[in-house]
């Protein structure tokens, strides 16, 4: 039996058919709905295998002293979407006494991923609302072989903003690794945000959204060359989006580390959804990727 808030997906083309599997344990919920390759007028598909799991909570939010930790591995031919439903929320310290495995000083979560060779992984989350007095950890490391591909997306909120909470949460530390598999372990990327200042409030009065994005390897160099081009077009870093995402400000930065090549995206603005939309339309080549009926969950 699985530990509690435990999870697992594999992924993987056998006889030429997708097998996606996946597992989890109570609070931890995993939900796979099945998505079709998308076929073209000219009668090919899209070359991956399209695979879409939801990684949920029950109770819609994460409780104070929750332990999540999901284990996913995407092989080759695969395109998996990790998506979740409605932002996570993250409840304050004494929202409940106890958690379902234990009290402790902060809500964690982690994710442990593995992108083999000819594969996609996009980790497409809502973003994170921690409440006000939350304390939230949250890991991510992603293996990647070479010739795989990640997309990445670790974004949040300023709180819940319709009850006045703007930045007051107590901590919140996103941790993202992504490690080179070949010819030796290596690690390519260590990111790391940090918001623990009781000053958040006025320091960051004019932002209610973070965004941080790898888009790497082969699959996506599409998505990956719109980021290059729109900087290049404006020759400003960091500068704003366009006039339909004006609250949107955003720089773009090349990455090339031990075979991982891509690009690292940051962006921030006064409205949540803004951000959203513009985050939906800059990645939108990653439809001919995975397909329609994928594309279209993420939606």
């Amino acid at each position: 039996m699985p530990a509690p808030g435990t999870g697992t997906i594999d992924c993987q083309v056998l006889a030429g058919r997708l097998q996606h599997t996946a597992s989890s344990a109570y609070p931890l919920k995993i939900i796979s709905p099945q998505a079709a390759r998308t076929t073209f007028v000219d009668g090919s598909q899209t070359a991956l295998h399209p695979a879409v799991s939801y990684v949920l909570s029950y109770g819609g939010g994460l409780v104070h002293g929750d332990r999540i930790h999901v284990r996913a591995a995407v092989h080759a031919q695969c395109a998996l979407l990790l998506l979740t439903q409605g932002s996570t929320k993250v409840f304050r310290k004494g929202a409940r006494t106890a958690s379902s495995n234990g009290t402790g000083d902060q809500t964690v979560q982690t994710m442990e991923l593995s992108v083999h060779q000819d594969a996609l992984l996009c980790l497409l989350p809502d973003p994170v609302t921690c409440f006000a007095g939350s304390r939230y950890h949250q890991r991510q490391a992603v293996d990647v072989h070479p010739g795989g591909s990640l997309l990445l997306l670790d974004w949040m909120t300023s709180g819940r903003m319709s009850r006045g909470e703007r930045w007051q949460l107590d901590k919140y530390l996103s941790v993202n690794l992504v490690t080179a598999t070949a010819p030796t372990r290596r690690l390519a990327i260590r990111d790391a945000l940090l918001l623990e200042d009781p000053g958040l409030r006025t320091r960051l009065h004019a932002i209610d959204a973070f965004a941080l994005l790898f888009v790497l390897g082969p699959h996506l160099t599409a998505v990956a060359q719109r980021f290059r081009q729109d900087h290049r077009e404006h020759r400003i870093r960091p500068f704003r989006a366009t006039p339909k995402h004006a609250s949107v400000e955003w720089s773009v930065s090349e990455v090339s580390e031990h075979g991982i090549c891509g690009v690292a995206v940051r962006a921030s603005s006064r409205s949540t959804e803004d951000l959203r939309a513009w985050i939906r339309e800059q990645i939108s080549d990653l439809q001919m990727v995975v397909g329609e009926s994928a594309w279209n969950m993420y939606l």
